[in-house]
């Protein structure tokens, strides 16, 4: 059997089966195996009877007498067994609903019992314990492992299939599994073989067959990044962009109303390096909420177009792309640099119109969402692409401008500050530059916790600022009532319960993400104009809202959002210097969302947050990783094992260096494995 041979081959996968699995994307043997376990269960703990633990553990002990089977109702029975352990504690065992295990148990008998203990009337008892006779334990030591559901299958059944792939009975279906690293490497850095490897994840008798498992695993995952990224970084390729001189910065500056901070200063002299290089930028910008990155964007493309380039930036949402575009224009305006705006939801006849003005090279700067590398939209000579974090282009997006015989420059710009090591695995083929100072003047925004009792207080201290001139808004993670989310605070209904609490003494308005475009502009409009005191929106607003009277901030149902998207929103307020404030509020009282709730109240610092948050969660749930590019990982956690990530990038470049066909068949696969997520592989 091959790994890439139909699951259908597998005994015991018939055709029903086999199209369940088909429908979870599960066709070959080898994404079958891909689903490795999620945990193991592991009985060679031995303890006493009196031991006090949360954990499963290993009793041995003999059962001293044994009661009978007792129905207690149609659907609940039970029987006792008083057992001794061999230092003399005494306990019990009680089994529910399994009345065929008493002819299993004997008296006198001593057996491994695996499972919880608890007390009971100051005696210890075990509650359906596993168990085995101590003169036949059998496998009952080996590591269990645990799976997820599969189609229907459960852990049992997973492990079964499992089972007859990797230790099938007739010799001639044995599983030829390829190995990918050559001899040298894996004798190096002591590995085992791709085959042992499978069967010490699956198939373990010790925690030391998983740990030897997992470290193959997590070392080919490793290389696999290391490879992936330096095969598609393309900071080397000579770029079409012919920039001999930059129009002076300084001029550009002293245009601003604001001075330019030590960090953005710093940030766009890396820039102007790479575009005076010759070599086609990749370029990631990190800097925290509120550090400016926009008027970095706005410097690109005041060069871009005084150098006789285009320059497209595109926005996560339309709401952006058009305050962008007005941003844009008031800052580039004085240089006679023309700002266009193309969006998904324009009339046929302006759209003819911006499409028209960008092939001409009219439209010297392009602002918009996706709809700015549409096949009708032509530009005429384009110079740099910049892009929000959430849409930014991978090696494979920049084939839409390869077709098209243009390799512009490219910048990311990203609010979401992670580790460095993290930032080579989603960013590899883009240099970093951090913004890492905050413009002088702006508060700490005062953050407090609390349940909907204080909302009456919240919206009396709102009224207070809204009497005052300032603004407030109020966030909500859901657009309507769900019956699903019972306690999650929606803002259809929150709107409606503003609107009777303040009884038309201020303007209230609604935003959401199923509003008409021309809707929600309209109310984005009022809320800029000052039109509108106070507005109840949802996260749509996390990078949509930029008014510098905003003061206070609620935020509903709090625990439903992730901590750097709290910060995030959190940014919106306080932009004007004046002090602001955010309510985090929320009736789930539970240990990790007070936990997470205390991160954002105490700390203003993204980068702590972020790591909090990369703590409490994890990489992959902080970071949304298939949005981020991030390969599907089993074994490696970014951020834990970056040690391993610096270690295999020297053993990469040696491989890709190297002219032994092993290592080059060992670059061509781990490559393809990184362009394809890594195989499907993935911890569940």
């Amino acid at each position: 059997m091959k790994l890439e041979d139909a699951i259908r081959k597998v005994p015991g996968i018939g055709p029903k089966r086999e199209t369940a699995l088909r429908a979870e994307g599960i066709e070959t043997v080898g994404h079958f195996l891909a689903h490795l376990p999620k945990a193991y269960v592991d009985r060679s703990k031995r303890s006493a009877l009196t031991a006090q633990t949360d954990q499963p553990v290993t009793v041995e002990a003999v059962i001293t007498k044994k009661g009978t089977v007792r129905h207690i109702r149609r659907n609940l029975s039970l029987f006792h067994c008083d057992i001794e352990d061999d230092d003399g504690h005494r306990g019990r065992v009680t089994v529910f609903n399994q009345p065929w295990l008493s002819d299993r148990l004997e008296e006198d008998q001593w057996y491994y019992f695996f499972g919880k203990i608890d007390e009971s009337k100051g005696m210890p008892v075990m509650a359906n314990p596993q168990f085995v006779p101590v003169d036949k334990p059998g496998s009952f030591f080996d590591l269990t492992p645990i799976y997820s559901k599969i189609s229907g299958l459960g852990s049992e059944g997973v492990h079964k299939i499992v089972s007859r792939i990797l230790k099938p009975k007739n010799q001639s279906d044995a599983l030829d599994v390829p190995e990918i690293l050559p001899d040298w490497l894996r004798k190096k850095y002591d590995l085992e073989s791709a085959e042992a490897m499978l069967d010490d994840l699956h198939l373990p008798k010790t925690a030391a067959d998983v740990e030897r498992g997992k470290r193959r695993m997590k070392f080919e995952e490793a290389l696999k990044i290391n490879i992936g990224i330096m095969k598609n970084r393309v900071a080397g390729e000579m770029s079409n962009v012919h920039l001999y001189h930059l129009a002076s910065i300084t001029r550009f500056e002293n245009g601003l109303p604001f001075a330019l901070t030590a960090g953005q200063k710093k940030v766009l002299s890396e820039i102007e390096a790479d575009l005076l290089s010759g070599k086609v930028m990749n370029r990631l910008v990190q800097g925290d909420v509120g550090s400016g990155k926009t008027i970095i964007a706005v410097a690109c493309a005041y060069w871009m177009a005084l150098g006789g380039y285009q320059c497209a930036y595109m926005a996560p949402t339309e709401i952006l792309a058009r305050q962008h575009a007005k941003n844009f224009d008031a800052f580039l305006a004085p240089y006679g640099i023309a700002v266009t705006l193309i969006t998904g939801s324009m009339k046929e006849k302006e759209r003819a119109n911006a499409l028209a003005h960008i092939e001409s090279g009219e439209a010297q700067v392009i602002i918009g969402t996706h709809a700015l590398f549409q096949k009708d939209v032509r530009y005429y000579n384009l110079g740099m692409v910049i892009t929000d974090e959430q849409h930014r282009f991978g090696v494979h997006q920049r084939g839409v401008f390869a077709d098209k015989g243009e390799r512009p420059h490219m910048l990311v710009m990203s609010a979401t500050p992670i580790p460095r090591t993290l930032a080579l695995v989603l960013y590899g083929d883009l240099d970093l530059s951090v913004i890492d100072t905050m413009p002088e003047g702006r508060k700490p925004v005062k953050t407090y916790f609390y349940t909907e009792k204080a909302m009456s207080k919240i919206l009396t201290f709102m009224a207070k600022s809204m009497s005052e001139g300032r603004q407030c808004l109020i966030v909500c993670p859901f657009i309507d009532d769900s019956a699903e989310m019972e306690g999650v605070r929606d803002t259809q209904s929150v709107y409606k319960s503003v609107q009777q609490y303040y009884k038309g003494l201020y303007r209230v308005g609604c935003l959401h993400g199923k509003m008409a475009a021309a809707d929600k502009q309209a109310v984005i409009d009022r809320f800029n104009d000052g039109d509108l005191d106070l507005l109840v929106a949802t996260s749509i607003v996390e990078v949509g809202i930029d008014v510098p009277n905003l003061t206070v901030m609620a935020v509903m149902s709090a625990d439903r959002f992730g901590l750097s998207q709290l910060h995030q929103l959190r940014g919106r307020v306080g932009r004007g210097g004046q002090q602001a404030y955010c309510f985090l509020i929320s009736n789930n009282l539970g240990e990790k969302t007070v936990e997470r709730m205390k991160v954002i109240v105490n700390h203003h610092d993204g980068r702590e947050i972020a790591e909090a948050d990369f703590r409490l969660r994890g990489p992959g749930d902080v970071l949304g990783t298939r949005q981020h590019g991030l390969p599907s990982l089993s074994a490696l956690d970014p951020a834990a094992d970056s040690g391993l990530i610096a270690e295999t990038k020297d053993v990469a470049l040696a491989l890709m260096q190297s002219p032994k066909a092993a290592d080059m068949r060992c670059v061509s696969a781990l490559s393809n494995a990184f362009d394809q997520g890594v195989g499907k592989i993935s911890m569940n």
